[in-house]
């Protein structure tokens, strides 16, 4: 009988772990099959978020789809054309415009090339010489003419407030005045950028300028302007010393402020343009993540304030704008000539005049 009941005992206990056992490798193909579930929608998940980063990114690069300008060394000077980049590849394009050039665009160098020191640079502080920030690694070029003095004022008013003092008074790392040649040869690393405007356009301020000097002029023995008119100006540029004392660099092309002489090879890093001025500004500052300088912009509208208005003055009285001034077509094929460089670096139409 004892043995029975062991025997029992011991199916009962053999029936137990069996069925423990069974439960035990059920649950554990549950678990397995639980785990594999888990990593295959963990995987599924991994994708999708892939997924969606890359239409983003495609999205993305569509919307900011920017044409740069790439700039490779030439036999005797050096050559620049449309480019793109994807994923760290740049590629050169077809240009999407008729006439391109540097102005409104980001430069990239395809090969190492030093930035030059252009034929003519200011070195009058932040008259017309060059504007650097440490903190920011940037270097303004001021090319006269061409919205310089716009820009100064933008940036002290950004960085310093209100006060011009302020800026003098503010650490030389936040921002200084310095001599072009010292701030482009000992801060190549730096991110150089200028601003241009359609030849057509700066002649005649220059000839505005000039024009709204009067009183200075006759007391430095110059001649009256009363009679030398804008066609005067373009046409016998010989007799302008005769008429003001505007320093004459005023009316030099700009490519002698922002390339070499010899190889025409670029020394800034993007070229925005008067046209565009607040757009640009823009861009320049989202590119060096300038956000104290990106709220001031902000907080003024998303305009950069004109620092004068010698020739929107005389404009203003003029039926048909800027046009009126070259309806002599000697006067345009004048212009067009003596600044050939600048509309075909800069990428301005010498077909076209501007309405302003």
């Amino acid at each position: 009988m004892p043995t029975m009941i062991r025997m029992h005992a011991f199916r009962c206990v053999h029936h137990q772990v069996r069925k423990r056992r069974s439960f035990i490798i059920r649950s554990y193909k549950a678990l397995s099959l639980l785990k594999g579930l888990i990593i295959a929608l963990l995987l599924v998940s991994f994708y999708l978020h892939a997924l969606l980063q890359m239409v983003t990114s495609s999205s993305n690069a569509t919307d900011n789809d920017e044409v740069i300008v790439c700039v490779r060394k030439g036999i005797d000077r050096c050559q620049f054309y449309p480019c793109k980049e994807r994923g760290g590849v740049v590629k050169e394009i077809t240009s999407p415009n008729p006439v391109f050039g540097y102005a409104g665009s980001f430069v990239r160098r395809v090969e190492n090339i030093t930035k030059p020191i252009p034929e003519s640079l200011g070195d009058t502080g932040w008259a017309s010489g060059c504007i650097l920030s440490d903190e920011y690694k940037f270097v303004f070029i001021h090319v006269l003419k061409s919205g310089g003095t716009a820009v100064k004022q933008f940036i002290k008013d950004s960085l310093c407030g209100p006060d011009d003092n302020n800026c003098s008074r503010a650490p030389t790392s936040l921002v200084r005045a310095e001599g072009c040649i010292k701030s482009i040869r000992d801060h190549q690393d730096y991110f150089h950028f200028s601003f241009v405007r359609n030849p057509y356009a700066r002649i005649f301020s220059a000839y505005s300028m000039m024009d709204g000097f009067p009183p200075m002029n006759g007391l430095r023995g110059r001649l009256p302007t009363q009679d030398y008119t804008f066609s005067d100006f373009v046409l016998r540029p010989n007799e302008r010393g005769l008429h003001t004392s505007m320093w004459l660099d005023h009316t030099a092309g700009q490519e002698t402020f922002l390339f070499s002489d010899e190889e025409k090879c670029p020394m800034f890093d993007f070229l925005g343009r008067i046209e565009h001025f607040d757009e640009d500004m823009r861009r320049v500052l989202t590119h060096l993540n300038a956000t104290k300088m990106l709220d001031y912009l902000e907080s003024n509208g998303g305009r950069v304030s004109p620092a004068n208005s010698w020739g929107a003055d005389k404009k203003k009285s003029m039926v048909d704008g800027l046009r009126e001034e070259y309806g002599n077509p000697e006067v345009m094929s004048r212009v067009a000539s003596d600044y050939k460089s600048d509309f075909q670096l800069l990428g301005y139409d010498p077909s076209v005049i501007p309405i302003k």
